[in-house]
C-alpha cells in the first residue's frame, strides 16, 4: 500500500492503517482515481501514479478486503470540474482493454464487488468536487448506452464525500442515476443528482435513487435529487422496490423544481414494495415555492395498498408539499415529529 502519511507506514492502529471511518484490514489495497492526471495504464496505488477512471479501479480492487478507491477531486485555476470523472461508453471500452476484460457495451459503472469502498477526496461541501458525470459538452444517453448510471450490486460498501450528476446533452426515457441491489451499504454526504436533461425530467420513469430487492443501507447527509432542471411530470426522487426494508435515511435532503403537482418525493411501486420499514429521521423535503416551483400534491406515494411495510417520518419538515402521501401512501405512514404550534410531540402516529 502506498503511504499516505510522512510516516514510513502511514498512520497504524494495531498495525491496521488507519483511513477515516473506512473498515481497513491487514490486506486492503487503497487504489487511487485522477480524471484529471491519472492513466489507466498505471498501477493505480498512489495519488502521482493514479488511475484516470472508476472503471479502472472497479476492475484492480478485491472483493471481501475493504479495499480503498480514493476519487481526487482535482481543481485548476480555470475550472472546478476540472477532476470530474466521466462516465462514458468510450471510457469504459478503454478501461476494458487495458485489463484484457470483455469488451462492455455502456457505460453504466457497475459496483459489484463486496466491501470495496469509494470516497471523495475534497472539501465536504454540498455539490461536492469529487464529482461523477457524463462527459461535458455534446454527449447523448444514446451514445453511453444505457438509462442506467451507476448500479451497485454489492453489499457492504462505503461511499463518502462524492456528487454524482446524471444530465446529458440529449437524455432518454426512465432514467436512473444511481440504483442499489446489493444492501447493507452507508453513504455519507452523497449527492444524487437525477433528472438533470430536458428528457429524463419530462418522463414519469425517472428517478434519482432507486433501491430495489435490498435493505438496510445508512443514507446519512445526503442529497437525494437536484432542482436545476424543472421537472414536468409524476417521477420520483426516490423508488423503493422489490421488498426494500429497514433503510435509514437521516438528515438527508430532497430538494425539488416542478411546474407538475404530481411530482413526487418518494415512490414504492408494486405489492410488497417495503419489507417492515423505511426511516426518514430529521430529513428535509423544500420545494421551491418561492422560487416558480408548483406545490406538490403529496410527496409520497404506494401503487399497492399492501406494499408490506411502512414509511416512518422523524422529525422531518416538509415545504411546498400538501401531504404526507396518497391515499395508500398515508394508510402506511406513520409521522412522528412537534405540531407547527410548537406543542410537544409524541408517539408516531397514523396521519390519515
Amino acid at each position: 500500500m502506498a503511504s499516505l502519511t510522512n510516516f514510513p507506514n502511514g498512520v497504524t492502529s494495531f498495525g491496521i492503517p488507519m483511513v477515516g471511518n473506512v473498515p481497513f484490514g491487514p490486506n486492503s489495497v487503497c487504489w487511487f482515481v485522477d480524471p484529471q492526471n491519472g492513466v489507466d495504464g498505471n498501477d493505480g496505488k498512489s495519488p502521482t501514479t493514479a488511475f484516470a477512471t472508476l472503471y479502472r479501479a472497479q476492475y484492480a480492487a478485491t472483493a471481501g478486503r475493504n479495499d480503498v478507491v480514493f476519487l481526487l477531486g482535482t481543481m485548476s485555476s480555470s475550472s472546478s470540474t476540472a477532476g470530474t470523472a466521466r462516465l462514458s461508453l468510450a471510457n469504459a471500452v478503454s478501461a476494458a482493454a487495458v485489463v484484457g476484460a470483455a469488451v462492455p457495451t455502456d457505460g453504466v459503472l457497475t459496483w459489484a464487488k463486496n466491501g470495496v469502498h469509494l470516497i471523495g477526496v475534497a472539501a465536504p461541501s454540498q455539490n461536492s468536487r469529487a464529482r461523477i458525470a457524463p462527459p461535458s459538452g455534446t454527449y447523448t444517453a444514446a451514445t453511453f448506452g444505457s438509462a442506467n448510471f451507476v448500479t451497485v450490486s454489492a453489499t457492504g460498501c462505503v461511499f463518502s464525500n462524492i456528487s454524482v450528476y446524471q444530465g446529458f446533452s440529449t437524455g432518454t426515457t426512465a432514467q436512473i442515476c444511481w440504483t442499489d441491489t446489493g444492501g447493507r451499504n452507508v453513504y455519507d454526504n452523497c449527492e444524487f443528482l437525477g433528472m438533470n436533461d430536458a428528457a429524463s425530467a419530462q418522463n414519469t420513469g425517472s428517478r434519482s435513487l432507486k433501491i430495489s430487492g435490498s435493505g438496510e443501507s445508512v443514507f446519512v447527509n445526503c442529497q437525494i435529487g437536484g432542482d436545476t432542471t424543472t421537472r414536468t411530470v409524476a417521477n420520483a426522487s426516490l423508488e423503493l422496490a422489490g421488498g426494500t426494508t429497514r433503510n435509514k435515511f437521516v438528515d438527508c435532503v430532497f430538494p425539488f423544481q416542478t411546474s407538475n403537482a404530481g411530482v413526487l418525493g418518494i415512490l414504492g411501486t408494486g405489492a410488497s414494495c417495503i419489507d417492515r420499514w423505511n426511516l426518514f429521521d430529521r430529513c428535509t423535503f423544500i420545494n421551491n415555492i418561492k422560487s416558480t416551483s408548483t406545490t406538490m400534491t403529496v410527496l409520497g406515494s404506494l401503487t399497492n395498498a399492501s406494499p408490506g411495510g411502512l414509511l416512518h417520518y422523524k422529525d422531518c419538515s416538509m415545504i411546498g408539499i400538501g401531504e404526507w402521501g396518497d391515499t395508500n401512501g398515508l394508510a402506511n405512514s406513520y409521522v412522528d415529529m412537534p405540531a407547527p404550534s410548537a406543542s410537544a410531540g409524541g408517539l408516531a402516529v397514523n396521519p390519515s
